[in-house]
């Protein structure tokens, strides 16, 4: 009996082409890949530097908070100092010989106070000593849609967050 050659080629070229993808699959696949990439990322970049601002204003008010509260406790001064060259180099909680908490600098932020200080004294009683201020956070470039934060510090002590320019 004589086996026909065809049959054997035909069932493992079926085989083989069942396997993977083709060429034009795989570069259509990857174009619509890197399209989708290409309008993620400006979401992203924004989304990212909003939660910087939005982490940073957060800390800088815990340690206001912290601040004004060890002032009480202590029953005494409490400053909070730059660590760097401006307030977006970092900052100090301390009493001159205490340190309650540090925060280390942060890069590609704008953080500056309308009274250009570059110590927050709170007294006894929680109140400044020095005078009032509000905080701008912002990014250090302009990158359209991302909000900057407003952090105010009345006569009270008190510090309070709102999310726009400071006015």
């Amino acid at each position: 009996m004589l086996v026909s050659p065809a049959v054997p080629f035909a069932c493992s070229w079926r085989r083989a082409s069942a396997r993977g993808f083709t060429l034009i699959e795989l570069m259509t696949t990857i174009t619509v890949l890197i399209v989708l990439v290409m309008v993620a990322v400006p979401s992203f970049r924004e989304f990212v530097a909003n939660q910087r601002v939005r982490n940073a204003s957060f800390d800088l008010m815990a340690a206001l908070t912290l601040a004004r509260s060890q002032a009480i406790t202590q029953n005494g001064s409490v400053d909070l100092k730059q660590s760097g060259g401006g307030w977006n180099g970092g900052w100090t909680v301390t009493d001159g010989t205490n340190t309650f908490g540090a925060h280390e600098g942060l890069s590609n932020l704008s953080i500056t106070d309308s009274s250009n200080l570059s110590t927050i004294t709170y007294g006894r009683d929680g109140r400044l000593t020095t005078v009032p201020t509000k905080f701008s956070v912002k990014p250090a470039t302009d990158l359209g849609s991302v909000k900057p934060r407003c952090i105010t510090i009345g006569l009270s002590g008190l510090p309070t967050s709102a999310e726009g320019a400071c006015s």
